[in-house]
């Protein structure tokens, strides 16, 4: 199960609790069942009208890792 939080143009807006698994599915779908859809977030990742989509890499870096 996956949650969304999204926001309507008339800044109202929630969140999805859903078995969608990819954030772009999750944009169709919000933006067919409420009118005025221009963002959607799903963690760190995110589309909007304004901006499309945006997607943080997962970080490999070894300055990110506990030390050992």
């Amino acid at each position: 199960m996956k949650s969304y939080l999204f926001t309507t143009e008339n800044d109202r807006g929630g969140v999805m609790l859903c078995d969608i698994d990819t954030l772009e599915d999750a944009v169709v779908y919000l933006q067919d069942r409420f009118a005025g859809v221009i963002r959607v977030e799903q963690g760190k990742d995110f589309w909007s009208q304004e901006e499309g989509y945006h997607f943080v890499e997962p970080s490999t870096s070894s300055e990110d890792s506990p030390p050992s």
